[in-house]
């Protein structure tokens, strides 16, 4: 199996044609979707929600690889 890195990504804009984006980076996509589904990042979307325009949160898989897990041979047995 093969995990890639995952961006919690929080973007808005504060002026308008300008969009201000944050990133918190996890090295497997479930961590992400796990801070999203806990509330984790709520007390800051509400209040950049209640000051900014076009507020998006979101996790953003990327194509860089954090940890490939490789099955091991089994040994044989001399049965």
């Amino acid at each position: 199996m093969i995990y890639y890195f995952t961006a919690l990504v929080i973007s808005y804009s504060m002026d308008p044609g300008s969009v201000t984006k944050s990133f918190v980076w996890y090295d497997r996509e479930w961590h992400c979707q796990e801070a999203l589904d806990d509330g984790l990042a709520d007390p800051l979307y509400t209040q950049l929600y209640e000051l900014y325009d076009d507020l998006e949160m979101r996790c953003v898989v990327s194509d860089e690889v954090s940890f490939v897990l490789k099955p091991r041979l089994r040994e044989e047995s001399d049965g």
